[in-house]
């Protein structure tokens, strides 16, 4: 029986040359999955739940996005703008839009609604994309404008899957892919290879 022992020089990615950086996160971008697409399709189909609307053949990617959406509201509420539309979202998704807010006790054992405070923080899903979808909204509430309930449902699709393009440029972007190395302390050889991973 015979023993081997190797020898390696290993760095952190900061201590690599731009090219052998470059090769780094290549790979690492290649084998690489988007973390966040379940809570994302979470929030999107629970907007859905409670919105009359359908979205149908929809992707995004780090670079572009495309969905198609069917609205279930009759014409004249599509048409729905300004006050009456203002009055209309009050009275039917005001609840949705806007629930109690819940106070904890110290140990987070017993919990209690607020009768008079309400939130709009993460209101879907708990996910922070929950915002974005229903951000058009909460500005048309706060500034009614002549945007009808239909154009108000495609800023809100249009502004998720936007997040949702953003999110995950910036997850395989080099700034990302170097906090990534950082948080984990991944190591490569000087060619960018990775160390024993």
């Amino acid at each position: 029986m015979r023993t081997e022992t190797r020898t390696y020089e290993v760095y952190n990615l900061h201590e690599l040359t731009r090219e052998a950086q470059a090769k780094a996160h290549s790979h690492w971008a290649e084998h690489c999955d988007y973390t966040w697409d379940r809570e994302n399709r979470a929030t999107l189909q629970a907007f859905e739940r409670i919105f009359n609307i359908k979205v149908e053949r929809w992707s995004y990617d780090s670079c572009t996005y495309t969905y198609r959406f069917t609205s279930h509201y009759s014409e004249e509420e599509d048409n729905l703008k300004g006050t009456r539309l203002l009055k209309y979202l009050v009275n039917n998704y005001w609840n949705d839009l806007y629930p109690h807010k819940t106070y904890w006790s110290r140990n987070y054992k017993k919990k209690r609604k607020s009768r008079v405070f309400v939130s709009d923080d993460c209101v879907l899903t708990g996910y922070c994309i929950d915002y974005e979808i229903l951000k058009p909204i909460y500005d048309f509430l706060k500034a009614p404008n002549d945007t009808t309930l239909y154009e108000l449902m495609d800023k809100c699709l249009d502004g998720f899957f936007k997040a949702c393009r953003d999110d995950m440029e910036y997850q395989f972007s080099e700034e990302a892919f170097a906090e990534s190395c950082e948080a984990n302390d991944y190591e490569f050889l000087s060619d960018g290879t990775m160390f024993n991973q």
